[in-house]
């Protein structure tokens, strides 16, 4: 374990990031329509993520480390969903840009229907608010044994947390990246960059 890692205190509240890792589905949206560069885990820059509704089936995750460009490891958990269903996604990200400062990207889709998502995986560090159900939690299993998920199994003795299913309304997380998956959209796709800082929340 990296030195990094035993500062944090996941253990205690990391079955509430499971609703996160449905809603991190989103970010997907604008790399599936060429929309996004899916390179913002590698570059060390974080997005925000929101949504009205998370449906979801089948979610596994366990704690771990991103690491950025410059070597910095970020403490995340390492989630999966198998099939998620998402209304009202909105995800940004502001970057610094030199002589025109910052700039942000914002997408937003899944507003006349839902967006639907397989096998997506990302590392999240944070999630607020979220009310809803979530079934057959699994948390504390050993990471090696996950198996809700495909791909998404961690070292021996890592802290994991699956579930069966998941339901929650109003979810905001952050995250450093996402990626795989497969997402069907609703033709309601709209990407904006503008200078400022412009997020979802």
């Amino acid at each position: 374990m990296r030195a990094d890692e035993g500062r944090t205190s996941w253990g205690r509240a990391c079955w509430l990031l499971l609703p996160s890792l449905a809603v991190l589905g989103g970010v997907t949206v604008g790399i599936a329509e060429g929309a996004l560069a899916a390179s913002f885990g590698v570059s060390g820059q974080q997005f925000k993520v929101k949504a009205a509704t998370v449906e979801g089936t089948d979610v596994a995750a366990y704690l771990d480390t991103a690491q950025s460009i410059d070597g910095t490891h970020h403490p995340v958990m390492l989630a999966g969903v198998g099939q998620a269903s998402l209304r009202d996604v909105c995800t940004s990200a502001v970057v610094d840009v030199p002589v025109v400062g910052k700039i942000s990207l914002k997408v937003l889709g899944g507003r006349s229907e839902a967006i639907t998502g397989t096998n997506v995986v990302a590392d999240a560090d944070a999630l607020l608010g979220g009310n809803g159900v979530i079934t057959d939690v699994e948390a504390g299993r050993d990471a090696s044994t996950l198996d809700r998920v495909e791909g998404v199994s961690g070292p021996p003795g890592r802290f994991g947390v699956q579930a069966g299913t998941i339901r929650t309304e109003d979810v905001k997380s952050t995250a450093w990246s996402a990626n795989g998956g497969t997402l069907e959209l609703a033709g309601d796709l709209e990407v904006t960059v503008t200078t400022g800082v412009n997020e979802c929340f």
